[in-house]
């Protein structure tokens, strides 16, 4: 365990222990916590540096702790939380979400214009009753069956997805089908023709035949009996 955090003692369920919201990456303009210690100095000190605004979310862990944030760009605002790290990230980020959501309520202007802890006043008692919430056993049951009402979801969505897929598949397949037996109707009238015409040609071809035939017996027949002409 990391010296600044030797006087936090393990409880029984992980909790939340450390909240706040930063501008600028070193103003504190709220910040909460359930239990003393030197959170704002290790977190000015040695998170805060490795804090990215571009980086939509992160975490990092601290010995027994991790440190959670997720960011708004827009006006330079990280929401940052510490917990223990055997509790993992899915409350700490539906948290930190359940705080960014309720600070959008403030301007731009009023946040941007706030001194440090210039917040406390109006922010505060949200951000310890949002951490009550979310560190109450009922959380964590909350979560599980959000989290599984999103997994039936995305299941019935990629079922969705898959029965649009061979729908798909089966019109092209009619679609070919449908290509291939006009082909086929082109096809046979084409070799129709043909056989007609191949037809007509070896009967003239057999006249011809026939009537040199019947030529040749007669030149024969009459030389035969001295015909001559």
């Amino acid at each position: 365990l990391p010296p600044a955090m030797a006087s936090l003692e393990m409880r029984e369920r992980p909790q939340i222990i450390y909240a706040l919201v930063i501008r600028s990456q070193k103003v504190v303009l709220v910040q909460h916590t359930t239990m003393t210690g030197n959170f704002q100095q290790v977190m000015l000190q040695q998170v805060l540096p490795k804090l990215s605004l571009h980086v939509e979310f992160q975490s990092y862990t601290w010995g027994d702790y991790a440190f959670h944030y997720i960011t708004d760009e827009e006006q330079e605002l990280w929401y940052v939380c510490m917990a223990e790290k055997r509790m993992g990230r899915r409350i700490p980020f539906a948290f930190l979400t359940a705080v960014q959501e309720i600070f959008r309520c403030y301007s731009r202007d009023q946040v941007q214009s706030a001194i440090a802890h210039g917040m406390e006043k109006d922010f505060r008692p949200s951000l310890e009753q949002l951490m009550d919430k979310y560190n109450s056993p009922e959380a964590d049951r909350t979560a599980m069956m959000l989290e599984k009402v999103q997994s039936i979801n995305d299941n019935l969505m990629e079922g969705l997805e898959k029965i649009l897929e061979r729908r798909e598949k089966i019109e092209l397949l009619v679609t070919r089908s449908q290509t291939l037996s006009s082909s086929a109707g082109s096809f046979a009238r084409e070799a129709g023709r043909v056989r007609r015409n191949v037809w007509w040609k070896n009967v003239r071809m057999l006249f011809a035949l026939v009537g040199l035939v019947l030529l040749i017996i007669f030149i024969v027949a009459v030389s035969s009996c001295g015909i001559t002409f």
